[in-house]
């Protein structure tokens, strides 16, 4: 990946990658992010099993972390260690579209504008799954989620108090925190997601399952706890664990 130039190439651009065991998906997320050029790329890595460090660290310009375990404490050591004046939070099951920079470019040319993230695609073609995707065009905290590549001035999420390092929640925190700073926007253009957590739990379990987290989070209960709920539930269905966020 070839660095920031000063002209306009990559925007002065970081994209911090919060990984888990992703040895399936990550290769594929940094080889889509070529066209962008980003000045930097950090893997923040929760103590994978698993290929995921040896196949980020063969990427050229790819810098991988040893983060504490939860996606938003992934997030926020990887932002520390970068200094570009534009940040992506990028899902390493999330594939970032080839026109990602001059949409960012735009969105962020207005000064009013704290960040945004992209609309949402999956790798699935499954018509629930196309149906939700549909209404991702939307901002509202029921359709802008942290696997659709947030993306914000550094200066906006300083301002904005920083990054909660928080399991789960951490991005609807984060949304709700730009909006007090500047405007948050949605982008007309996708992110490529992966399907696997609905293909395992099934579409609408998940998404009642995420209406209940939401519910219960806005009802005062605390996020370590709403992670442990989760944790159990994914046990006792014998279903993996080591996902931290489930939104």
């Amino acid at each position: 990946m070839a660095p920031d130039d000063g002209e306009g190439n990559g925007y002065g651009i970081a994209i911090v990658i919060p990984t888990l065991n992703e040895a399936r998906a990550i290769r594929q997320c940094l080889a889509a992010l070529a066209p962008l050029s980003p000045a930097e790329v950090v893997v923040s890595d929760g103590g994978s099993g698993d290929e995921t460090c040896a196949i980020a660290t063969a990427f050229d310009r790819v810098r991988v972390i040893a983060a504490p375990l939860g996606r938003g404490s992934q997030l926020k050591a990887g932002v520390a260690v970068t200094t570009a004046p534009i940040i992506i939070l990028l899902h390493a099951d999330t594939i970032l579209p080839a026109d990602a920079h001059p949409h960012i470019r735009a969105a962020l040319a207005d000064a009013s504008v704290s960040g945004g993230c992209f609309r949402l695609r999956f790798d699935n073609e499954r018509w629930s799954l196309a149906f939700w995707s549909w209404f991702t065009r939307f901002e509202t905290e029921l359709t802008s989620f942290g696997d659709q590549a947030f993306f914000m001035r550094r200066s906006a999420l300083a301002d904005a108090g920083g990054l909660a390092d928080w399991p789960l929640l951490e991005d609807v925190d984060l949304r709700r925190r730009l909006k007090r700073v500047g405007r948050f926007v949605k982008v007309r253009a996708s992110v490529t997601t992966s399907a696997r957590r609905f293909e395992r739990v099934g579409v609408l379990r998940c998404q009642l399952r995420n209406a209940f987290i939401l519910a219960a989070w806005q009802a005062g209960v605390s996020p370590p706890r709403l992670a442990r709920i989760y944790r159990a539930t994914q046990t006792a269905t014998g279903r993996p664990s080591n996902a931290t966020n489930p939104l």
